[in-house]
């Protein structure tokens, strides 16, 4: 597979191409929606096989009680805001299955699609969790029918990620069931603390950069309304927040893939310095709305026929 991505995702709209840089940022002047500029096709295999998405096991850290708890904290949301009684999700872009894990553990029926053999061979054989490995391009996945379908940081990999979406609800969502997708905030305050070293910028594997509002309206336009938020994670909030203040203090590396493999003295001392002040800023990022993630629930709006 490849990706090359030379108009933007969401109006088609190209730029105009004189000097344009490789893997640049195109703030689309029609719908004003932020994409990556890709003017060579690139190997998506290969892509995904640095350090950052390296696959590694650390069912019973600190990290996966982390992921399992905020999991947690997604499900019990859904649950308020779910009409049946029937508990059916779709995690699609499931990864290597910590969120089907915790949805089995709190009763969910479950099943999830990732494209990564790798990630979803653990996925079944660690986490014991049904995962489809196909690429998926349109119908019902499996029985259909789900009453929970979330996209969890899986839109912004998406070289067509409004026409997916719209597909996978329409085949795949019940009638009164609700969607959950979670990006990165382009106009967050880590944003703007790490610039161009900003974690979840991530060049050029992030094809669509979103702001909460042109989620919501793209999102509307579909036939899908808002019914509930979610803007704060310790996971990939705080924890990209860290990586902008490190940056602005001379930590050019990934914190990521730091943590994940090398944990020297002077990274670990660095992390315990800077991670009261990431939690507090990431905190308030979250009261005024600027916080480095956002999740949007929607359902099928009332009186609408989504697609």
């Amino acid at each position: 597979n490849s990706v090359l991505q030379t108009a933007c995702p969401r109006c088609g709209l190209a730029p105009p191409t004189g000097g344009l840089a490789v893997w640049v940022l195109v703030q689309c002047p029609g719908c004003a929606l932020t994409w990556t500029y890709i003017p060579e096709s690139l190997d998506t295999e290969q892509l995904y096989r640095d350090e950052v998405y390296q696959l590694v096991d650390n069912r019973g850290s600190i990290f996966e009680k982390i992921i399992l708890w905020e999991a947690s904290a997604v499900l019990s949301r859904a649950e308020k805001l779910l009409v049946s009684k029937s508990r059916r999700l779709l995690d699609f872009g499931c990864g290597k299955g910590q969120f089907l894990k915790q949805a089995a553990d709190m009763g969910w029926t479950a099943v999830g699609v990732e494209t990564s053999r790798e990630r979803a061979d653990f996925a079944r054989t660690r986490y014991g969790v049904q995962v489809y490995g196909e690429l998926y391009a349109n119908g019902p996945i499996g029985a259909g029918d789900y009453d929970l379908i979330t996209l969890n940081h899986v839109l912004e990999h998406l070289p067509e990620p409004l026409g997916l979406v719209r597909e996978l609800l329409q085949s795949n969502l019940s009638r009164d069931g609700i969607a959950m997708l979670e990006v990165p905030r382009l106009n967050s305050w880590q944003a703007k603390i790490g610039g161009a070293a900003w974690m979840h910028l991530d060049l050029p594997k992030h094809l669509s950069h979103w702001t909460q509002g042109q989620l919501t309206a793209a999102l509307e336009e579909m036939g899908y309304t808002v019914v509930a938020r979610r803007r704060f994670s310790f996971h990939l909030g705080v924890l990209g927040m860290l990586q902008a203040i490190g940056a602005r203090v001379g930590y050019r590396e990934n914190i990521i893939v730091g943590l994940k493999r090398k944990r020297s003295p002077g990274l670990l001392a660095l992390v315990l310095c800077l991670a009261p002040l990431a939690l507090v800023l990431e905190s308030l990022a979250a009261l005024w709305n600027r916080s480095g993630i956002f999740g949007l629930f929607v359902r099928k709006s009332a009186g609408v026929q989504a697609g």
